[in-house]
């Protein structure tokens, strides 16, 4: 049984790598040893570039879905029960127009995965094989063979792959097989995740929120909101010594009822999950032929809700990659500007939802040792009260697979909230609203099926070479879309990408610069495209 890539695990992240492979021409199957998607909400948020790449598969819409139906009236509401007094409330100020066509949503987990599997199933290059769990895998200099196990049959099977891309989960077994190592500050805590229907919906009016901390004298409870109205989620925290199993079903019903401070409101439990929170991030993202995406390269504190969209942003870097080599378009070096590119963007987001999990953590302490005032203000400055735009959009590649133009990276005063619009290699090619065929759109809508050259009004000579030498490096990959600025708003475009009615762009399947040329130079267009994919 063979295939050209294999992903281990089939949560969102490994869900998404397969259908971002197949759709550039890749067989890949994904093995997921639970029976069927995920029914747990475990992760929610969905943050602007998420949605950019939702937009560039055509899934946006189907996303949203799984959103709120009614809007939320903060973030985050402090309070001494749900609808006790409130403490403070973090809200979140409106985006500034213009700079994505995408915002930040809520989608339970299983929303996620079940719009991810319906996506993939209609993918002829692409299977999921549910109940079937990973024993082993071994490389040989062509491929990887991986042992696994079908759960409903119990017959052991091996699938022989070019590649293996392990989206296991934080604990991976892949990452231990392979013998690599994850730097973080070690276990944090160890919680009960508990699922429960609730109807405290109407009596949260005027206080709708993502997350309702609820702090009293004696206790704490962190709720998320799952759909707006009668799912919750709540983290208990286990104090040392305790184990999950110590709790039965009336003591966990009874310990929700005691934290919400609403003891009239029934309450029925669908699912409880114990789970560590163990900030940390792999030491190296590829061994050999195999690489490490999702939690298995990078388990961020849950407190930002930045874990999935890390994990989902790293997987979209990867496929085009690999896509590359496999049809053979690129050489294998061109995979090693994975991890040079991902470990620093996982590090940068680890820091800052390790420091929201902090904040979280002092709040906490002031409310329970009787400290309301400190507790009230450390809430009102708090540090997940920006818009987060910077460390979303901003984080720029300073190398990889790019060419550098000499050109400084964006440096705002407060780098996880301030975006700085830049087409700088390396960077988040910026969003421009356009019209196109009488229909607004946006220049993210030119990326994603391969590379692609966007040039000035003046840019007939950037056409000719495109098509006259890009062709001949990568086809299928390298030769999608070329757009020249008479065909839009060029001069809006010019001066927001930094180049002349004579300059171009190159962008990568991924939506980030790969090389920028202010003027017309037609004549390194080749070049620059064979560097990126490390032919020269």
């Amino acid at each position: 049984m063979e295939t050209q890539v294999a992903i281990i695990g089939g949560g969102p992240c490994g869900l998404l790598t397969g259908l971002l492979l197949a759709r550039l021409g890749v067989r890949c199957t994904v093995l997921e040893k639970h029976p069927d998607i995920s029914f747990h909400p475990k992760a929610t948020g969905i943050t602007r570039r998420t949605g950019e790449i939702y937009r560039q598969l055509g899934l946006h819409e189907q996303m949203q879905a799984g959103d709120f139906k009614e809007p939320v009236d903060a973030l985050s509401i402090w309070s001494k029960g749900l609808a006790g007094e409130i403490l403070g409330t973090v809200r979140v100020p409106p985006d500034p127009p213009g700079l994505t066509p995408c915002q930040r949503s809520h989608c339970p987990q299983p929303h996620t995965e079940a719009v991810l599997r319906g996506a993939l199933e209609k993918e002829p290059l692409a299977e999921v094989r549910y109940h079937a769990r990973m024993i082993g895998f071994r490389e040989d200099g062509k491929g990887v063979e991986i042992d696994y196990t079908e759960l409903d049959s119990g017959n052991d099977i091996t699938l022989r792959a070019q590649w293996l891309v392990a989206a296991d989960g934080a604990e991976s077994p892949a990452r231990a097989r392979l013998g690599i190592g994850t730097a973080g500050p070690g276990d944090l805590g160890r919680f009960l995740n508990i699922y429960f229907r609730a109807s405290y919906g109407s009596y949260l009016e005027g206080r709708r929120a993502v997350l309702h901390q609820s702090l009293q004298e004696d206790s704490f409870g962190f709720f998320v909101a799952v759909n707006g109205a009668d799912l919750w989620l709540m983290h208990h925290f286990l104090q040392e010594g305790e184990e999950p199993e110590d709790y039965s079903e009336s003591q966990l019903r009874e310990m929700v009822i005691a934290a919400s401070g609403l003891p009239k409101v029934p309450v029925e439990l669908i699912h409880v999950s114990p789970w560590v929170m163990s900030p940390k991030v792999a030491t190296e993202l590829r061994k050999g032929r195999c690489f490490l995406t999702g939690d298995a390269a990078a388990r961020l504190s849950p407190s930002g809700g930045l874990g999935m969209n890390t994990g989902m942003a790293s997987a979209h870097n990867l496929a085009w990659k690999l896509a590359a080599v496999v049809h053979g378009q690129a050489r294998q070096g061109l995979l090693d500007t994975y991890a040079v590119e991902r470990i620093p963007a996982a590090q940068a987001t680890f820091s800052t939802s390790l420091g929201n999990s902090e904040e979280v953590g002092k709040i906490v302490e002031a409310g329970l040792t009787g400290h309301w005032d400190q507790a009230r203000e450390l809430i009102g400055h708090s540090r997940r009260a920006g818009t987060g735009l910077g460390l979303d959009l901003g984080f720029a590649y300073v190398t990889g697979a790019l060419v550098p133009d000499h050109t400084e990276v964006p440096a705002p005063e407060e780098p996880v909230n301030d975006y700085v619009p830049s087409a700088r290699p390396g960077c988040r090619a910026p969003h421009l609203e356009i019209t196109v065929d009488g229909k607004t759109a946006s220049t993210l809508d030119f990326f994603g099926r391969g590379f692609c050259l966007l040039c000035g009004e003046e840019g007939e000579n950037w056409l000719a070479a495109w098509e006259k030498n890009v062709a001949e490096i990568g086809p299928g990959l390298a030769f999608d879309v070329k757009v020249q600025g008479k065909d839009f708003d060029g001069g809006a475009f010019t001066e927001l990408y930094g180049i002349s009615p004579k300059g171009a762009v190159l962008v990568r399947p991924d939506g980030y610069v790969a090389a920028r040329w202010h003027d017309c130079e037609p004549e390194s267009l080749t070049p620059a495209l064979r560097q990126v994919l490390c032919l020269s």
